[in-house]
């Protein structure tokens, strides 16, 4: 039987929103809020952090929860991933930002089904995707190519795609519906504007609706939008830059 996981990454330092992930909304830590979204996948899910004693939190939000926990690598995400698969036994695995409050299901459910019907070492969205519906969908035989990448603890892949690029990843492009792409809107936690809008929105919407609801009901409340959409291209050259030091560097 085929080992399918919703693996939820998160750590505890984060610089632009420090603590960010036991920030509370609505009475749930925000890292609560992202694991009961990738519940709703139906596949078992692991909270994934590392040995540093910022992280030590996890180990109680992991058991409340009640969700595996796995501690790993604190700048290496691409060796923590690694270990995990390795001491689950995982076929193939979602990745879940911890910040990504509002993960499509919807999107990783197709994700990982796309294993079925094709070779594919990482499934990865278009650029058009909403920004924090999906991440990543990865099989096992992936990490023997990204083998020179995930064994250095200090090497930080926190962004991954150039390491994607430089593994020569068997990529395959998930298809979208057109409510989940082209739209104006962030839904991912990095800045205080993003802890605003999310709170505005959870305390008004809640956070089990399907990604479809989600966008229809951002949709008729635009002011909900404007509170972090300027906060975008900040995040994109973020990427953008840390991209460019990876390719410079390797």
């Amino acid at each position: 039987m085929v080992k399918s996981y919703a693996i939820v990454t998160a750590r505890n330092s984060s610089k632009r929103l420090p603590d960010k992930m036991i920030k509370t909304i609505c009475g749930k830590k925000c890292i609560e809020i992202t694991i009961e979204r990738a519940k709703k996948t139906g596949f078992p899910v692991i909270l994934a952090t590392s040995t540093d004693r910022s992280d030590d939190i996890f180990e109680t939000i992991a058991k409340n929860s009640k969700v595996e926990l796995y501690r790993g690598s604190r700048l290496n995400k691409l060796k923590r991933w690694k270990g995990c698969f390795h001491t689950f036994a995982i076929e193939n695995a979602l990745l879940v930002d911890g910040d990504d409050l509002l993960y499509d299901y919807d999107i990783g459910k197709r994700a990982i089904q796309m294993f079925q019907s094709c070779d594919a070492d990482i499934i990865q969205h278009p650029q058009n995707i909403i920004c924090g519906f999906f991440t990543y969908a990865i099989h096992r035989k992936a990490f023997e190519k990204l083998e020179p990448y995930s064994n250095d603890e200090q090497l930080d892949t926190d962004v991954i795609v150039e390491f994607i690029k430089k593994s020569r990843l068997q990529v395959k492009i998930i298809e979208l519906f057109d409510w989940e792409k082209n739209k104006n809107f962030r839904l991912t936690l990095d800045y205080i504007e993003d802890l605003t809008m999310f709170e505005t929105l959870i305390s008004q919407a809640g956070y089990q609706l399907s990604g479809q609801k989600i966008i229809r009901f951002l949709e008729n409340h635009p002011d909900i939008v404007n509170i972090n959409i300027h906060r975008q291209a900040d995040f994109l050259n973020n990427q953008q830059q840390f991209n460019k030091g990876v390719a410079f560097h390797n």
